[in-house]
């Protein structure tokens, strides 16, 4: 499709999300139907509901009769935002969150409070005890100043008084909740000093006063909570650029599809959103797919983090922090192989040992990103290497389908794969009859046809989700090639930590299940299972994203909420700021035999 056409369909769904902008204040009437609205979409879609109650006492009819019971009390457009943020992820899901689509758009409809710079979790021994801290990351636009009483580089350990966990527990992870502790803390502490009045209650004080340490030395910092127009501050960290069109990104995953780079810069929905368009003809027959590869990622959607990555803020430091890396012992660090567009190195130490290192990102929908993880995997059987260390650290997941081809590259063996149970809706059954009606091939019609038969027994059976379905029903007989892959004697370490979602916890749990490898790190944050956006809420416009299956691993566990336990325990929080030495180093010990297995 053009991008003309592309583009003027991107206008007509701006100008739809636009046309019902709550310009004055909503009535009770309208709070109640847009909150009945979101619970109506999770008692008809929503996958773990039941799991949420057994796991978490969540009764969402409950939650919803609470929910709307306080939409109908007086309050502000504002107050309505947060409570509808709070009622949304009182679910404790990765996957599941609010955007308000008109966010932006005009002055005075939302503000932004701040402390003139960006923050982001870390750990430091702090009077001989490892203490939890918001590092100071980098300063906004319009608050830079070398005399300013925090600076870059400064650790926050309290505000108010309270621990800084303390802080981030209470006040904003009950806006975002992830359903994972650690993950909760460190995805918090990006909305620690810049907050919006779009997803959750700014600060009710004027100001606050902060713990600092700066070079060892503490101290006590009052600062004003700057209180700005949503759009007023979106425009002066991101002032008017012109773009080309056609550049729409690169093969190596961008930035922002880490899930701390989405909370500091926000998801980028352009792309995502033009990629979309195809023929009608394809996106029906294409439907299975599509959710397998659109899907199992992380995707919240905030402008005033995206303003910051467009903007004059500095992203460069920003993008080193968050891939800082520290080889250990490393001589000399090169290309694995010429001109590669992953990051992929070979490393020779000044003792004589040599390994390759390949960072994942992200597990893109596009085939370009499986050949160039081909390559490095060729590479490395081709220089004879026996020792690999492969770096999922915010990883913030992407294709289910592109990712299984990878893990099926990793090793010249079957793999036991995980299955999932799909939310008995439409939007399932629907997709895979569009397979056996319209398939590439008779077998995959055939296959299709299968699942919803299945699917069919199922909905008459009265239940809810479905029966396991092996996940290779979502791309046939791409995993059956078992002639590509490292020998079983190359010693492969894999990096993980709690920012590690949806499919690099999917991508995990097979290395685990098929002793592919080692897990080194902390449990992953456990998105366990594919997003599906609904759009919008009859008057805010509010687009909800949910979990509309579950992923079971070949052990037999559910990923969501429990996540991957690895192999090798490392604290990544207290690890981030070293750029992660002491993982980094367990993983060059444990593929180089200098340790023994755990």
């Amino acid at each position: 499709m053009k991008l003309s056409i592309k583009l003027s369909l991107l206008v007509s769904m701006l100008a739809l999300a636009s046309c019902g902008f709550p310009g004055n204040k909503l009535t009770s009437e309208e709070r109640v139907a847009d909150m009945q609205w979101a619970f109506t979409i999770f008692k008809h879609n929503y996958a773990p509901a039941e799991l949420k109650n057994k796991n978490f006492g969540v009764d969402i009819a409950a939650v919803e009769s609470d929910c709307v019971t306080l939409a109908a009390e007086e309050m502000t457009n504002d107050e309505f935002m947060g409570l509808y943020q709070k009622c949304v992820h009182t679910v404790r899901d990765a996957h599941v969150s609010a955007a308000q689509m008109n966010n932006g758009i005009l002055p005075e409809f939302a503000n932004v409070a701040h402390l003139g710079f960006s923050t982001l979790r870390t750990k430091i021994d702090w009077n001989g005890v490892p203490t939890e801290a918001v590092k100071v990351m980098s300063q906004f636009v319009g608050s830079q100043s070398p005399t300013y009483p925090v600076l870059p580089g400064d650790y926050i350990i309290e505000a108010n008084g309270r621990p800084i966990a303390e802080v981030l527990k209470d006040d904003i992870v009950p806006y975002i909740n992830l359903g994972q502790p650690e993950s909760d803390l460190t995805f918090a502490s990006t909305r620690f000093s810049l907050r919006s009045s779009l997803d959750m209650a700014l600060p009710s004080d004027d100001s606050i006063e902060l713990t600092v340490v700066r070079a060892g030395q503490v101290s006590q910092v009052r600062l004003p909570w700057i209180v700005e127009d949503l759009l007023a501050f979106t425009e002066q960290q991101q002032p008017p650029q012109s773009e080309d069109p056609g550049d729409m990104g690169e093969l190596p995953a961008s930035l922002v599809t880490n899930p701390l780079a989405q909370a500091f810069f926000g998801f980028e929905g352009l792309k995502a959103l033009l990629d979309s368009f195809q023929s009608p003809v394809d996106a029906v027959v294409s439907r299975v797919k599509a959710i397998a590869i659109t899907g199992f990622r992380f995707a919240r959607y905030n402008p005033v983090m995206k303003a910051l990555f467009n903007g004059e803020y500095d992203e460069g430091d920003m993008a080193a922090a968050l891939k800082e890396r520290a080889f250990p012992v490393a001589g000399s660090v090169d290309d694995l192989y010429q001109d590669p567009k992953i990051p992929a190195k070979i490393v020779k130490t000044d003792d004589g040992y040599t390994y390759a290192y390949l960072q994942i990102s992200s597990f893109p929908g596009e085939d370009e990103f499986v050949a160039e993880f081909e390559k490095a995997i060729n590479a490395i059987a081709d220089k004879q290497i026996k020792s690999v260390v492969v770096d999922m650290i915010d990883n913030g997941g992407g294709s289910l389908i592109h990712g299984m081809r990878m893990a099926n590259m990793l090793r010249k063996r079957p793999l036991k794969l995980p299955s999932m149970q799909v939310r008995l809706n439409n939007n399932w059954v629907n997709s895979f009859r569009t397979v056996a009606a319209m398939g590439a091939t008779s077998a995959e019609k055939q296959i299709a046809r299968g699942v919803v038969k299945k699917l069919k027994e199922d909905m008459d059976a009265g239940l809810k989700i479905s029966r396991p379905l092996s996940i290779d029903v979502l791309d046939p007989f791409s995993l059956q090639d078992f002639s590509k892959g490292l020998d079983d004697d190359v010693k492969i370490a894999f990096l993980v930590n709690e920012i590690c979602v949806s499919m690099c916890d999917i991508f995990a749990s097979v290395v685990q299940d098929n002793d592919l490898g080692l897990l080194i790190g902390q449990r992953t944050m456990g998105g366990g299972g594919n997003v599906t956006g609904h759009a919008l809420s009859p008057i805010s416009k509010f687009m909800l994203n949910l979990t509309e299956s579950l992923i079971i691993t070949s052990s037999g566990k559910y990923i969501e909420n429990n996540g991957v336990e690895p192999g090798l325990s490392v604290d990544m929080a207290a690890d981030r700021e070293a750029g992660f030495a002491s993982a980094l180093n367990a993983a060059f010990l444990y593929v180089t035999d200098q340790t023994p297995t755990p």
